[in-house]
């Protein structure tokens, strides 16, 4: 991975075989970003997806095995107990031009894989909405 600091956040560059999502919550860990919003494109190899389903409150994940193309990340980055936690969706092309999509838990960067994190300079804090059962956008509290 490499990356340079722009006016608004961050470029980040994952190498082929680089795990992205483990990648950018370390990044966030070790240079104490508090809240950012994400985007990304380039390839992605082995994704797993979810699907969330409320009335039972669980995922359905699926490892998409194999090379994909990103045709778009975005998502956001927030905190979840005082961690870095990750909120991502992403849309992935086949070879065939067929496409899936939904919560990107994990993978491992293809040819490259380009992300643009907007750091949005304070704390985006998650707690958990006891009515759908996910860790949701805490807007009223404040640090």
């Amino acid at each position: 991975m490499e990356w340079k600091a722009v006016r608004e956040g961050f470029l980040i560059r994952f190498h082929h075989g680089d795990d992205v999502v483990a990648g950018l919550l370390r990044f966030a860990q070790e240079r104490g970003i508090q809240g950012a919003w994400v985007n990304a494109l380039g390839a992605i190899e082995d994704p797993e997806l979810g699907y969330y389903h409320v009335d039972s409150r669980t995922y359905t994940r699926q490892v998409f095995p194999g090379d994909w193309e990103i045709t778009a990340i975005v998502g956001n980055l927030g905190r979840l107990d005082g961690e870095p936690a990750l909120h991502l969706h992403a849309t992935i092309g086949a070879v065939d031009f067929s496409t899936r999509g939904g919560h990107l838990f994990a993978g491992r960067a293809g040819a490259t894989c380009e992300v643009f994190l907007r750091d949005l300079g304070r704390p985006l804090r998650r707690g958990r909405d006891e009515a759908i059962g996910l860790p949701l956008w805490d807007l009223a509290r404040e640090e």
